[in-house]
């Protein structure tokens, strides 16, 4: 338990800090949030959903204002693909890539939101709202990719350190 602690808030730290690195470049990237759902493939839906709360409070703390919707949102997508599992077969599919597409949009509402009120209060409805969608389905498309690269990665890492891995989480062997 001790090790899945460790790796759990290692690998969170890693990846919020990797996000904001990204963000101040622009690139609204749910990283902490895939690593999040990889944890709940690994490790189950309780661990996903700490791990998702962990870096929703940090995150929210640190972006401030509308990204206080991470800490509803994020738990909420962690559960969401802990109950998706528990109904789908866990082999690894094609249709993996549709967490991850839903965390991209999830994490760039609160960025969405947050220009759209801005452009709201100063009366100015820009033409760059059409680049704000086209980023967003950017986000999409790009963290459904990476969610499926978490799999890969995160699994041989496990496999490395020895810590339950999504491959054999319910049946106990490899398959």
């Amino acid at each position: 338990m001790i090790n899945k602690l460790v790796y759990m808030l290692f690998s969170q730290l890693v990846l919020i800090f990797l996000q904001l690195e990204l963000g101040s470049w622009g690139w609204t990237l749910p990283l902490a949030m895939l690593g999040a759902l990889y944890l709940v493939l690994a490790f189950g839906r309780s661990w996903g959903c700490a791990a998702a709360l962990f870096n929703a409070v940090i995150l929210a703390s640190l972006y401030g204002s509308w990204s206080y919707l991470y800490i509803v949102i994020n738990p909420l997508l962690a559960g969401m693909l802990g109950w998706w599992i528990d109904r789908h077969d866990e082999d690894v599919r094609p249709d993996f890539w549709l967490p991850g597409a839903v965390a991209g949009c999830c994490g760039a509402i609160p960025a969405l939101t947050q220009q759209c009120l801005s452009w709201s209060s100063s009366g100015d409805y820009s033409p760059a709202l059409a680049w704000l969608l086209l980023r967003m389905l950017w986000s999409m498309a790009l963290s459904a990719w990476l969610f499926e690269a978490f799999i890969i990665f995160n699994e041989a890492l496990a496999e490395y350190l020895g810590l339950p891995r999504f491959f054999t989480r319910k049946g106990g062997q490899a398959r």
